[in-house]
């Protein structure tokens, strides 16, 4: 059943994203909303990215200095009584995913240990993983696996004594797989669109690699650790990798923009669908 009020949507997206994208642009027009489609190249002005009754941002944007004028014309427009949109995603919640620096000081529990690398001691840092057989080396802003590097500790301090701006990290091998769970949270209205395992041909998913998948029958736990997770990074839409290690959850990143083609590729899952009908059923009423 379509939903009787036509919404004006705003979808920023970038090429990288276009695999997942057409699914949900057909979906947006099979409910018959209006739809503006925006490359990340060609973004107009806040106030008509705005002017919609859902933001949907599934871009590549990575200038956090863009999120922060976006969550300010936000504010302005909310502080005036204007109209203001179902953010998928918040602006600051984006920001604290793309730079895996917040994410951990937001999730320290849950991620593995890890060090900020900024070229004053990273060779102390670096020792504190000396009994381990590998660390992992990472940009905070790399995705797709782009800037991982794993290592001895040895080798990460012969390469990385001086280096700055990067993320040290204890290697935690995976031995199933790595999981991705797409979650959809806003307020109290979480749900879990689906679970699966990625298993690579590699010590790590990403660029580079091949992968099969597996679906993951969501128990207590796993459903918990996301619900955790999704509260505390604030993303609308959320894309969390993690392992299972020793008996619990270990998280390896959170993701806003996550793809949703291969579940509904490889495991006939609607994930288009169950993401608009998450939306119709919380955006604000224009009454």
């Amino acid at each position: 059943m379509l939903m009787k009020e036509r919404l004006d949507v705003s979808l920023v997206t970038s090429k990288v994203f276009w695999e997942s994208m057409p699914l949900l642009i057909a979906e947006i027009a099979r409910r018959e909303h209006y739809l503006s489609v925006f490359d990340d190249k060609n973004i107009p002005s806040f106030q008509s990215l705005l002017d919609c009754d859902v933001h949907i941002d599934l871009s590549a944007i990575i200038d956090q200095h863009f999120y922060e004028d976006l969550q300010g014309e936000y504010q302005r427009r909310q502080a005036e009584g204007r109209r203001v949109p179902l953010m998928v995603d918040p602006p600051n919640a984006v920001i604290n995913s793309m730079d895996k620096r917040k994410t951990h000081a937001i999730m320290p529990d849950l991620v593995p240990e890890s060090y900020n690398l900024d070229g004053s001691n990273n060779e102390e840092v670096i020792a504190r993983f000396m009994p381990d057989e590998y660390v992992v080396i990472k940009d905070p802003f790399g995705w797709w696996a782009r800037g991982i590097d794993r290592l001895s500790p040895q080798e990460a301090i012969a390469k990385h004594r001086d280096s700055q701006g990067l993320i040290v990290q204890k290697y935690v091998p995976f031995t199933d797989g790595v999981g991705r769970v797409l979650t959809l949270n806003h307020g109290t209205d979480f749900k879990i669109m689906c679970a699966y395992l990625r298993i690579p041909d590699s010590w790590r998913t990403g660029e580079g690699t091949t992968s099969r998948y597996e679906l993951v029958l969501v128990k207590d736990e796993l459903y918990n650790f996301a619900l955790t997770v999704s509260q505390r990074a604030g993303l609308y839409l959320n894309g969390i990798d993690y392992i299972e290690s020793n008996g619990r959850y270990v998280l390896l990143e959170i993701n806003a923009a996550p793809g949703f083609r291969d579940p509904h590729d490889e495991f006939g899952i609607n994930t288009p669908k169950t993401i608009m009908d998450h939306i119709e059923r919380n955006v604000p009423s224009r009454k």
